[in-house]
């Protein structure tokens, strides 16, 4: 069981997070011209003058880009039509909240987006404790195909604790014949992917990486990498960050480059639709009690 202070850092992180994507939805609903950059650092500045830290960096994608994009110099994008992601993460103390919406425009992307989200709020009410993960990602799989649009089959959502996005545990959005079951006490980040029929139903990792995260804490003999793994520890422990955090300056850039080719640092590829299909994604962070599921970021 979770003890009650917890529950209250998991929920204060969760309202944090809501309110987020609520301000950068109104920052971005009227313009036809958006600059990712800001709209990325807008939402991470939020996150922090309203009492959270930033997860991971603010991810933005749009379209065919799925997941694991943030901006790292000024982008401009014209949004006449199409999906565009905006994925969020706020932690309290290392408790996270994990949450993300798609702005839809134009008529076909608006009913993707609608059918998204309503999957998403159906297979929240179907969790309880004792329930197989792959049982609801049949759920997912299922519902999606029935409408006439594809999972993304090698994207799912994900077990989290305490200054861990990725605790070990999947939330399939497919059928798994042999999954685990669902705990009470878990905390999971759950986030449908869909696609079009046209799409290939899978995301391949591009040569872009903007967003790293420290994969081993060893020693190195170099004094200058050591000192630079070690801010990195310590701003950021084992949570993911984006080298613009770090001022961006060219040096920052190749310490980074050269600790991801040692293995210090892990890197997460940008993730694009193989055939270049438009992405929708929705995704909410829940606890499992024994009544169901508490969203945190509802």
């Amino acid at each position: 069981m979770l003890k009650d202070e917890i529950i209250e850092k998991y929920l204060m992180a969760g309202r944090i997070a809501k309110q987020t994507l609520n301000f950068i939805y109104n920052e971005i609903s009227s313009k036809l011209y958006i600059d990712v950059l800001e709209i990325a650092e807008k939402a991470e500045n939020y996150i922090i003058r309203n009492g959270g830290k930033p997860a991971f960096p603010c991810n933005v994608g749009f379209n065919a880009i799925a997941a694991h994009y943030t901006p790292i110099t000024k982008e401009v994008i014209e949004f006449r039509e199409g999906l565009l992601k905006i994925d969020v993460g706020v932690h309290i103390d290392g408790y996270i909240a994990d949450t993300a919406i798609t702005i839809a425009r134009g008529r076909e992307y608006h009913e993707i987006s609608r059918i998204n989200k309503t999957i998403l709020d159906d297979v929240i009410s179907m969790i309880s404790p004792g329930k197989k993960l792959g049982e609801l990602g049949s759920f997912i799989e299922a519902r999606v195909s029935k409408l006439g649009y594809k999972v993304i089959r090698n994207l799912s959502g994900h077990l989290i604790d305490r200054y861990n996005l990725h605790a070990g545990k999947n939330f399939p959005n497919v059928r798994e014949f042999f999954s685990q079951t669902i705990k009470e006490g878990e905390i999971y980040a759950i986030e449908p992917f869909i696609t079009f029929s046209y799409g290939s139903g899978e995301v391949y990792g591009g040569r872009i990486v903007t967003i790293y995260s420290l994969s081993k804490i060893k020693k190195l003999k170099d004094k200058r990498l050591d000192k630079f793994k070690k801010e990195i520890l310590n701003r950021f422990g084992p949570l993911p960050f984006t080298p613009r955090w770090l001022n961006n300056k060219e040096d920052v850039v190749d310490s980074i480059n050269q600790l991801y080719k040692r293995g210090v640092l892990r890197g997460y590829p940008v993730l694009i639709e193989s055939k270049g299909a438009p992405v929708s994604q929705f995704e909410h962070t829940v606890i499992v009690t024994e009544e169901g599921a508490l969203v945190t970021t509802a």
